[in-house]
Order: structure tokens, then C-alpha cells, then sequence
């Protein structure tokens, strides 16, 4: 367990850092001056499954509970959320219709009864770290499944910034006046990040230089493939496609992810499911060696070298110009990972640090510099200040859809954040027109189909001017969460335009209310 409840003051509003992850997730505080990373009650673990089940009787199980019960329930229960979320399409489970940042809003609300039960003090607010790849439309929907578990979200913190702020606090760099280049490597349960960082211990500064990454490619492809395998023998010995049987699938994968963790301490593990055919009394056995997986992935792990090639085509930097390399998340523990990343780079990867509390820890560091009522902040991080610069980059481009369907790139990928770009160029089109719909898309397509879509920011209550006149300006900011801001300005009075960004994904205070409402709630425990 972590420090006792004596360790802070105890009160309420306190702030704690969450790693809310594709396959787990894990919350950490700041106790007697270091981040620590809370372990669950029912499990002692450090990292809780991100997994949602719903129950019969109208309640919901979360975290190791609903893990344990999925292979039971499957048809109940919702895994990998993380990577629906940003998407408006709402997920069915138990005859009901939630949208995934409802669904997320639940794995925190757990997060935070564990972070509270452990700590001994009611916790209001949160740093939430979310991938630095992670576009508009996601980070949004992290932001407000935070806000649908109650929590204040303090801030949006990237990946490899908080694993940075891990990294130099554990090795006692902070305030000792060296600099590195840092990479770092986050291969999540569903996220892939690849990170270049510049630290300035001297001034605690941690800068995002640039960041490239896959938001589909995680461990959990690297489950699915030996799912695959066994799936394909089961057919050929029994002429049965398991596939169709969601109970029977469930313990596969269940199986499937097991045997993965084995592998990264043994050359070959065992494979058995028990009666996985019923009706012709058919026990799944065989054998998978290290090898074998390594073969069946090797197109996934190659799939990691495509975002480091791609930010280093556009760095001042050579993979050996890296001074250290970080390997974030729980699926770096691959063998095959880690020499993957050896080779890349010319040296080992840096083993400080437990990549699975990695996130978790640097988001305790942030949350403690932004508590007010944090009195660890300046003797936990010495320097010329008494805070931590942390400085990210724009992950996407951010662009305007024109009328041949182009897309006109106003904030460029890598530009610092926060960032702003004004244009004087907007105007009506029709006579008596008295509002004006600008769409919004993130990404590095030509076209608006190549990109994905933020929303329309609507500029309102125009007064009426000759058309194809450019009398409207709009300025674009880019906020320290990577979140878009839209503002516009009627050229001719000097005054601002009512503007919102509509989007299904931005929700009022109302909404935000009203969806927390329509959730079950969490089983006791």
C-alpha cells in the first residue's frame, strides 16, 4: 500500500494524477514528498483493468471485478473503450446505448473511489494523461467522461510528458543542470506513441520537439493474433469457427492475453482451453513458443518503426543523436520489443522506471504543482524554479475544409502549444446572410476525407453585408490540453462574433449532467 492518510493534510479537493489506459489504467498522489501509484483494495495491483460490466440487476462492476466476470458475461461487458473514444457512435451493452465517454466515465469513477480509499481523503480533481497522438475529437471526449465522473479536469497531460517528469524526478536529475534528448516509446494496450523530448534539468524544462504515433495499433493486437492461431486450429481440428460463440471467444482471449505475458519470460508457454468445444468434448492444447508469436506479430511490431521513420524525417535529429531511450506502457515488455527498439537506436532502452506507473507517476508530479493545497511542490522539485515547463507540440495539423473539398493546413503538426493563427480572409456568400459555418478538420490529408473532422465553428449574429466581401476574422487557438478554441471578429464594427464549435463530441454543463445520470451505478464493493 502507499503512505498512510497522515501523509497529507487531510481535507478535501485533493488532485491526483490517472493513467486512464486502453486495456488498464492506474492513479497515483503525491505522499511525504514522492509520487507513489495507489494498489486496489481487492487486488493489491497497482494497475486496474479497464473493463465495464454491467450487471443483471441494474448496477455496474469495474476494474478487476468486471475483468473476472467477463469471460461470464461477455455480451455484458465493455473492454478497450479508450479506443472508441472521439467517436459519436454510441456502444451497446445490456440492451442500453452509452457513448464511450460515458462508458470512460465509470472506469474513473473507480479510479478515484480506489484513489480515495487508499488516500483517506475525498479527491474533486484530476490530471488525465491521454496519448500524445491523440487528436481534438479525443482528448475532448477524455475530458468530458472526467467531468461525468465529477472530477475538475485540472489538465490533459501527453504520455510521454508525464513519463518524463517520472524519469528525471526518480533518477534525481531535476534541478541538477544537465540536458538530454529523450525518446519515448509508449506501446499501450491500444495507443502507440512515439515521443522526442528535449530536458533541461536545469530549469526543469521537459519540451515536446515531435510526436508521431498510431491510435489503432497496441498489445491488444498482439492478443488478438494468438486469439487468431487458436481460433484457426480449434477450425481445423473440430471444423467448428469458435468465432461465432461469444462465451467461448471470451476465454480464449482470455487465455490468449495470458499466454502472451507469459511468453515475455518464457520461451514457450503451454496453451490450453478446457472443453472450449462442448459438444464434441474438445480440450484446446498446444504449444506456442516465443518464436511462433513472434512471427505471427512481426508485421505489428515493424508497424512501430513507420511513426519513428516518419518524426525523425522531420527532426534536426538522428535516432543517435538520442541520449536516452523510455519505454513506456505494459506491452514493452516484449522481447521482441525491446530488441526492436535496441536495434533502432543503437543502445538498450533505459529500465529506470516501472513502464506500466510510468504515466501514472509524472501525472501525480504535475497534479501536485497545480494543487494549491500541495505543500510538497518546491522541496520534491529543486531548480531554478519551483515548478516544472513542460512544453508540447500540436500532434496533428489543424485545417479548414474549402468548398473543392481541399483542406487549407492553418496550424501545423509539431508546432508548439499553446498556439494561435489568425485569418482575415472569411466572409458571406448569400445576401442577408447573417452567420457563417467554417468546418473544422485534424490531420495531414490534402482532403477533408483524409482527415478527421472536429466540428463547424459558426460564427452567429452577422449583420448583413455584401457577399464574397472578407470582413470576418477567426482566430484558431490550440490551448496546453491540445484542445481548439475558436473566436471570430467582425472586421467592419471591431467587434467579436458569437462563435461556438459545433460537435457532438462538446457538451454543455446540462448534457454533461444529464449523461451522468443516465449511467447505473457502480456496484459496492
Amino acid at each position: 500500500m502507499c503512505g498512510e492518510p497522515d501523509a497529507v493534510s487531510m481535507g478535501s479537493g485533493y488532485t491526483v494524477g490517472i493513467d486512464l489506459g486502453t486495456t488498464r489504467s492506474a492513479v497515483a498522489y503525491v505522499a511525504g514528498g514522492d509520487p507513489e501509484v495507489i494498489t486496489t483494495g481487492n487486488s493489491g495491483e497497482s494497475v486496474i483493468p479497464s473493463v465495464v460490466q454491467f450487471t443483471e440487476d441494474g448496477e455496474v462492476n469495474v476494474g478487476q471485478t468486471a475483468a473476472n466476470l467477463a469471460v461470464q458475461h461477455p455480451e455484458r461487458t465493455v473492454t478497450e473503450i479508450k479506443r472508441e473514444m472521439g467517436s459519436e457512435e454510441p456502444i451497446s451493452v445490456a440492451g442500453e446505448e452509452y457513448l464511450p465517454e460515458q462508458i470512460s466515465s465509470l472506469i474513473l469513477e473507480h479510479v478515484i473511489d480506489e484513489a480515495e480509499g487508499s488516500i483517506g481523503r475525498d479527491v474533486d480533481s484530476a490530471v488525465i494523461t491521454v496519448p500524445a497522438y491523440f487528436d481534438d475529437p479525443k482528448r475532448t471526449a477524455t475530458e468530458t467522461a472526467g467531468e461525468i465522473a465529477g472530477l475538475d479536469v485540472e489538465r490533459l497531460l501527453p504520455e510521454p510528458s508525464a513519463a518524463c517528469l517520472a524519469y528525471g524526478l526518480h533518477e534525481s536529475k531535476l534541478g541538477s543542470g544537465e540536458a538530454e534528448l529523450a525518446f519515448v516509446y509508449d506501446l499501450g494496450g491500444g495507443t502507440f506513441d512515439a515521443t522526442l523530448v528535449e530536458i533541461d534539468y536545469e530549469i526543469n524544462s521537459v519540451e515536446t520537439l515531435h510526436t508521431a504515433g498510431d491510435n489503432e495499433l497496441g498489445g491488444s493486437d498482439w492478443t488478438e493474433r494468438i486469439v487468431d492461431w487458436m481460433i484457426e486450429q480449434i477450425h481445423a481440428d473440430t471444423g467448428v469457427d469458435i468465432a461465432d460463440n461469444p462465451e467461448q471467444l471470451a476465454r480464449i482471449r482470455q487465455e490468449a492475453k495470458s499466454a502472451k505475458h507469459r511468453l515475455s519470460d518464457l520461451p514457450s508457454t503451454d496453451v490450453s482451453v478446457p472443453f472450449v468445444v462442448p459438444e464434441q468434448s474438445y480440450t484446446f492444447a498446444e504449444t506456442l513458443s516465443r518464436e511462433q508469436f513472434e512471427e505471427l506479430t512481426a508485421d505489428l511490431a515493424a508497424a512501430t518503426t513507420e511513426p519513428l521513420d516518419d518524426l525523425f524525417s522531420r527532426a534536426d535529429y538522428a535516432p543517435d543523436d538520442v541520449d536516452k531511450v523510455l519505454l513506456v506502457g505494459g506491452s514493452v515488455r516484449m522481447p521482441h520489443i525491446q530488441e526492436l527498439v535496441g536495434d533502432y537506436f543503437g543502445q538498450e532502452a533505459s529500465n529506470e522506471i516501472n513502464p506500466e506507473e510510468a504515466v501514472a507517476l509524472g501525472a501525480a508530479i504535475q497534479a501536485e504543482i497545480i494543487d494549491d493545497s500541495g505543500a510538497d511542490a518546491s522541496a520534491m522539485l529543486p531548480g531554478e524554479t519551483d515548478d516544472i515547463v513542460l512544453i508540447d507540440v500540436v500532434p496533428q495539423s489543424l485545417g479548414v475544409r474549402l468548398s473543392d473539398g481541399s483542406i487549407d493546413h492553418i496550424i501545423e503538426q509539431d508546432e508548439q502549444i499553446p498556439t494561435s493563427t489568425r485569418k482575415e480572409s472569411y466572409g458571406t456568400v448569400e445576401e442577408g446572410q447573417t452567420s457563417v459555418q467554417i468546418r473544422v478538420y485534424q490531420g495531414e490529408g490534402d482532403t477533408a476525407a483524409e482527415n478527421t473532422k472536429i466540428g463547424t465553428a459558426v460564427l452567429r449574429d452577422i449583420p448583413p453585408r455584401p457577399p464574397g466581401e472578407p470582413s470576418l476574422a477567426v482566430e484558431f487557438r490550440i490551448t496546453t490540453d491540445g484542445q481548439l478554441e475558436v473566436t471570430g471578429e467582425d472586421l467592419k464594427t471591431g467587434k467579436q462574433v458569437e462563435t461556438a464549435i459545433e460537435s457532438a463530441l462538446r457538451h454543455s454543463p446540462e448534457e454533461i449532467d444529464d449523461l451522468g445520470e443516465e449511467l447505473p451505478a457502480l456496484r459496492e464493493p
